[in-house]
């Protein structure tokens, strides 16, 4: 299974490349969707990578795959500003999912 990069941020994009991750810089609203289903049609990506501020603009379209299908795993990649203000996306997932906040 390979791993897939759908980020919005071009060090991100350039740094996964550099280490053999294929990927795509998504430049507006329209072009994440397109990206987003042709990762899903492909049965050789097993964990997509997605940049925080993409997720929380299409997060019932991410959570619809996330908790509908077992592929591809999708991860948050973090890039260079996010790393800094880091928040914990899972617990917040997870609340939402069950309701229960940890």
């Amino acid at each position: 299974m390979k791993q897939y990069l759908i980020s919005d941020n071009v060090h991100s994009l350039t740094g996964m490349k550099l280490v053999g991750v294929d990927g795509v810089l998504i430049k507006d609203q329209d072009s994440f969707e397109e990206a987003f289903q042709a990762v899903l049609e492909r049965n050789d990506i097993g964990v997509l990578m997605i940049s925080p501020q993409l997720i929380a603009d299409h997060q019932d379209l991410v959570d619809e795959v996330r908790f509908n299908r077992s592929t591809p795993l999708i991860v948050e990649m973090l890039g260079p500003s996010e790393y800094a203000s880091e928040q914990s996306s899972i617990a917040d997932t997870i609340q939402r999912a069950i309701g229960i906040s940890i």
